[in-house]
């Protein structure tokens, strides 16, 4: 738990507990504790750049009459990567407290939860053009274009609603919702290695100093290895069983969904086309949607 989310935890437990401070401050109140594993569904990671196509680098084609033939400076480009689900851990730590009342009250639990996710990919998978230069480079100039990603973690913290069915029997099976925010990190990178036969590339055929780029060109690798991030508000559902044990411990099974909406972060590159970036360099990676099933092994304390 970092040390902002623990501290924002920290306030919002003061705040469910706030009141008379006695014995009988804590009646109806309880911690739950959850391990188990969540699922990530497959999805597609968006690329985008300002990066100029390869004739428009000064260092890829020194002829700055060349690069104004090419009609420098060129447009932007974008790719796209493909990935599958992943499965990892998922923990949650959970404060809630019965609601008091009569009617449908006395069935209603408000909680707060911290959890905690990590599902491992190691994929590697094919960079495809979406836009831009990239679809010229990929047919040509290219010939392994690869992106990987090791792992995505998730922390985030909900304030639930609960609907308890049987709250007075030892099996008391629930559902519920949640409304909170969510933290997600994708550590990854990706690799552009270019043909090491220089009369293999066709990039900048055309200008008077052909040769000269497409030698520049050849071998040269631009790579990067990051870890991006990006928080957004999401909701959750779940719902689970409790079987209760004694008087203050129960265990049971807990499963829920959530969804990530979007994830858009800046990223940048380590090296490109074998050498320093420029600090004009700048792109984007989005994630559209990620959907996320989980279901642990609950163990809950009444106080």
């Amino acid at each position: 738990m970092t040390k902002s989310t623990y501290i924002l935890f920290s306030i919002l437990t003061v705040c469910l507990v706030a009141g008379n401070i006695h014995a009988d401050a804590l009646k109806g109140m309880y911690i739950s504790t959850n391990l188990g594993l969540a699922t990530t569904s497959s999805f597609d990671y968006l690329g985008s750049s300002t990066d100029q196509g390869s004739v428009c680098d000064p260092i890829i084609n020194p002829n700055e009459e060349s690069r104004q033939i090419a009609g420098c400076p060129t447009e932007g480009t974008g790719w796209l990567s493909k990935f599958d689900s992943a499965s990892g851990i998922a923990t949650a730590i959970i404060v809630g407290r019965h609601v008091d009342g009569s009617g449908i009250l006395k069935k209603l639990s408000i909680e707060l939860e911290y959890s905690y996710g990590e599902s491992s990919l190691d994929q590697t998978q094919s960079i495809r053009s979406r836009s831009g230069v990239a679809r010229d480079k990929l047919n040509n100039e290219i010939y392994r274009a690869q992106e990987h990603i090791g792992k995505i973690t998730s922390q985030s913290v909900f304030a639930n609603l609960r609907y308890n069915f049987r709250s007075q029997h030892k099996t008391r099976p629930y559902l519920g919702a949640g409304f909170g925010l969510v933290k997600t990190s994708i550590y990854g990178g990706r690799i552009w290695v270019r043909n090491n036969d220089w009369t293999q590339i066709t990039t900048g055929s055309s200008l008077p100093n052909s040769e000269e780029v497409r030698r520049n060109l050849a071998g040269t690798t631009s790579s990067v290895h990051e870890t991006l991030n990006d928080s957004s508000t999401t909701m959750q559902f779940f719902a689970g069983v409790d079987l209760q044990i004694n008087d203050t411990t129960s265990i049971g099974l807990r499963g829920k969904f959530l969804q990530v909406e979007s994830f858009e972060a800046t990223g940048g590159l380590d090296v490109l086309r074998s050498h320093e970036v420029p600090e004009s360099y700048s792109s984007k990676r989005e994630l559209e949607s990620l959907r996320v099933v989980g279901v642990g092994l609950t163990v809950t304390i009444q106080l």
